[in-house]
C-alpha cells in the first residue's frame, strides 16, 4: 500500500495523538459541533481543571481521543 492510498481513503486518516497535545484545533472543532449543553459542561470541566472530563467529552462529541 502506498502513502497516497491512505490519503485517498479518508477512513485511513487518523487524528495525530501524542503526549502534550493540547488540542487547540480540536477545541475549536468542539465549539463548532457541540450542542449548548455540552458546551456548558466543557466550560465547567475547564474551570475545574478536569482534564479527564475534558477528554471524555471530546471523545463523546467528536470521537477524538486526546492523550
Amino acid at each position: 500500500m502506498k502513502l497516497v492510498d491512505n490519503i485517498e481513503k479518508e477512513e485511513n486518516i487518523q487524528e495525530a495523538s501524542y503526549a502534550g497535545n493540547i488540542g487547540a484545533l480540536e477545541m475549536v472543532q468542539f465549539y463548532q459541533e457541540a450542542d449548548k449543553a455540552d458546551i456548558k459542561i466543557m466550560e465547567i470541566l475547564v474551570k475545574k481543571g478536569s482534564w479527564a472530563g475534558v477528554k471524555k467529552l471530546f471523545k463523546k462529541v467528536l470521537g477524538i481521543t486526546l492523550q
